[in-house]
């Protein structure tokens, strides 16, 4: 499974801010750049305008009055030599138009005076210079609120994330225990972290801790008291079975039965010894070993006389002996439980078991599985139609698996039959024999 990207909650509460912080300023800039061109352009015109009617009337009253004459605004009868493209306006109407002349910007207007085409001209060099000076200002300012937002942002964000930091390094801490039933219960102080929603966080975790150390260590004790309980009335079975086994003159009806109460009770054992290891939270201990063709060899003997009257034959397989860094008793579980639900759903045919340095495949040719079960076939209490038992066994098979390292593959088609494979992980620890 691809483990996705991580994800920064710092970055996601300041990529807000900057993103804030550049729109608002950017849409500030431009709605200021834009009121004051127009308010700019307007003023052009007025002024324009302005002076056209002043021309007039100065032109009413004295026929060789000049036109205005300046560095920037000067009037002209066309045409003129500098601007033969502009076009007189219609008699009795005046219009304004932009026109760029070399690598100047001029506006015009152009109107009807005394009965000739008449053109105003002002150079809007400067105005164009500030309204570019404006634009560059706005442009800056824009830049510093994005970077004056980039660091609000991260100055709160380091304040918000700054007690979850914490409480994960705590977590982090505390939880790396080996054992977390050793020593006192987890427990976090609330009054080492803010009073608002974080500091609620932590009480709540507080909470949950305690109430989740009460279970382990309840589930704990309870599995450790049922294993050492009934390990003595079981060893007492086993103990007066093999007893009895030995006492002369017996029927052989009464002998397989002893023999079938002793194995059983030895089963029983394993299981009991396979419990408490799962139950425990940390690895194995000591250096255990485990000849698994041995334990194949009994959970076979074992899951025999759940075939009787049936036209059922196990075969085994063994081509390497092979020795296992793990528990007997714990691998002993996921070889029987398997073994139990194929000779628990085959009617008729071979049950075949074949073992090699690092598989063990059990296939059977009963009545299969069907395609709808296998999302929760290792689910606690899921089990088939047909099945008399708890839908158990499976859901063992995985933990006890996963404990061990070892991989477990099913497959399995309705009416086909099943194919159970094993595979152990390739440890230093593992001797091969013939």
């Amino acid at each position: 499974m691809i483990k996705p990207p991580y994800d920064s909650l710092s970055l996601s509460l300041v990529l807000p801010f900057v993103a804030l912080g550049f729109v608002v300023s950017a849409l500030l800039s431009l709605i200021t750049f834009a009121l004051v061109a127009h308010y700019e352009e307007r003023a052009i015109e007025r002024m324009l305008q302005v002076e056209m009617d002043s021309f007039r009337n100065r032109l009413a009253r004295n026929p060789d009055a000049l036109p205005p004459s300046t560095t920037e605004l000067s009037g002209h009868f066309l045409p003129i030599p500098e601007f033969r493209f502009l076009a007189p306006a219609e008699p009795g109407q005046q219009r304004i138009e932009r026109v760029l002349q070399g690598d100047r910007d001029y506006t015009v207007l152009l109107a009807d005076v005394d009965g000739k085409p008449y053109a105003l001209i002002y150079e809007r060099t400067y105005v164009d210079a500030i309204l570019g000076n404006l634009a560059l200002y706005l442009q800056l300012g824009t830049g510093l609120m994005t970077l004056f937002s980039f660091l609000l942002g991260t100055y709160l964000a380091r304040r918000v994330v700054r007690p979850i930091g914490k409480l994960l390094g705590e977590v982090s801490e505390k939880t790396a225990r080996a054992n977390l039933l050793a020593g006192p219960p987890l427990t976090f102080s609330p009054a080492d972290y803010p009073n608002n929603e974080i500091g609620r966080l932590v009480l709540g975790l507080d909470q949950f801790a305690l109430r989740l150390h009460g279970f382990l260590e309840r589930e704990s004790y309870f599995a450790a008291d049922v294993s050492h309980e009934l390990r003595t009335p079981v060893a007492i079975i086993r103990g007066t079975a093999e007893v009895l086994i030995e006492y002369p003159n017996l029927p052989d009806v009464i002998q397989q039965r002893l023999r079938t109460i002793h194995r059983q009770a030895v089963r029983m054992g394993q299981i009991l010894d396979a419990m408490l290891h799962l139950a425990r939270e940390g690895g194995e201990e000591g250096d255990p070993a485990c000849a698994i063709a041995e334990v194949i060899y009994d959970a076979v003997a074992d899951c025999s006389f759940s075939l009787a009257g049936r036209p059922v034959r196990i075969s085994v397989e063994v081509l390497e002996r092979a020795i296992l860094p793990v528990e007997r008793s714990m691998a002993y579980v996921v070889v029987s439980n398997i073994l139990r639900n194929a000779c628990s759903y085959t009617r008729e045919g071979v049950i075949a078991v074949r073992l090699d340095g690092h598989h063990l495949e059990i296939v059977d040719s009963g009545i299969g599985i069907p395609e709808d079960r296998f999302p929760a076939l290792f689910k606690r209490l899921d089990k088939g139609e047909e099945s008399t038992g708890f839908g158990l066994g499976l859901s063992i098979v995985s933990r006890v698996a996963e404990r061990l390292g070892w991989t477990v593959d099913i497959q399995s088609r309705s009416g086909m039959g099943t194919r159970v494979s094993i595979t152990f992980p390739e440890q230093s620890g593992n001797n091969f024999s013939k």
